[in-house]
């Protein structure tokens, strides 16, 4: 006659070997699952959420200071930068200073040691200098500015006359 088979779950029900074998049983200390009440499974669940909720909090704590640590080596660099740029803007003055002043002591000795005349004729000639580069550099700028613009109307006009027989310029009748 065979044996009525039992609820594993039944209370009183011990573990079977095959259990044993197949890793069934919980781990030391604790309970397996389907032996909980659900009061013990409920409290399970709050301390795996409670486990959960510390982790995702640590992640996104090291995730800020890791943002924190770029953004102050930003600063840093940035600020390093600019004491760099400061210091070659110095030497660049330094630089002209110098030059405006040798200019100036040379027009000095040359007009017979009358300083104010070095002094007067090298502003005159730094500032001419100066006028003058910019004159040039605005004149070719403003010539090829209006170069690029006078192609790119023309190239929309052959466009234009290509894709439907006449321009702007052409079909625009006659002007009064």
């Amino acid at each position: 006659m065979e044996q009525p088979s039992q609820d594993p779950t039944a209370p009183g029900v011990s573990s079977t070997p095959a259990d044993e074998f197949s890793g069934a049983s919980a781990r030391p200390g604790e309970t397996r699952a389907d032996e909980q009440t659900p009061g013990e499974a409920f409290h399970a669940a709050q301390q795996s959420f409670a486990q959960l909720t510390e982790y995702i909090s640590y992640f996104v704590s090291a995730k800020i200071d890791a943002l924190k640590l770029a953004a102050t080596k930003t600063i840093i660099a940035a600020a390093l930068g600019v004491i760099g740029l400061i210091a070659a803007v110095a030497l660049v003055v330094t630089a002209v200073v110098f030059l405006v002043r040798g200019i100036a002591e040379a027009l000095t000795a040359l007009f017979g040691g009358h300083a104010w005349i070095g002094d007067l004729l090298a502003a005159i000639l730094l500032l001419g200098g100066i006028g003058g580069g910019a004159y040039m550099f605005l004149s070719r700028f403003t010539k090829s500015s209006r170069e690029r613009t006078v192609k790119k109307y023309a190239a929309r006009q052959q466009q234009q006359r290509a894709r439907f027989g006449e321009d702007v310029i052409e079909s625009r009748g006659p002007v009064n």
